[in-house]
């Protein structure tokens, strides 16, 4: 393995820690101590996490909605925030 392929390969792995990190801070760090549904990040990626305190669904797989009552774990699928858990 020539000298290039080394410094190459271990900038593609500095790359990956990178995108790992800021994924982690995006997903790990997301909202646990639950939140209205109004109040959920603005810009949600694929993935996060979060509770909401005023769902008006708390059937698994149902699309998360707020006006309710109910305290429930939601994730964000790419499209909908979507019930996990209450």
């Amino acid at each position: 393995m020539s000298g290039e392929n080394i410094v190459e390969n271990w900038r593609l792995i500095a790359q990956a820690i990178g995108a790992l990190a800021n994924h982690i801070d995006g997903a790990v760090g997301s909202q646990l101590v639950p939140v209205t549904f109004a109040n959920l990040p603005p810009a949600p990626q694929a993935g996060m996490v979060c509770a909401i305190s005023d769902s008006t669904v708390i059937a698994f797989g149902s699309v998360a909605a707020g006006g309710g009552t109910h305290t429930v774990m939601v994730w964000y699928n790419g499209a909908n925030w979507t019930v996990t858990g209450q």
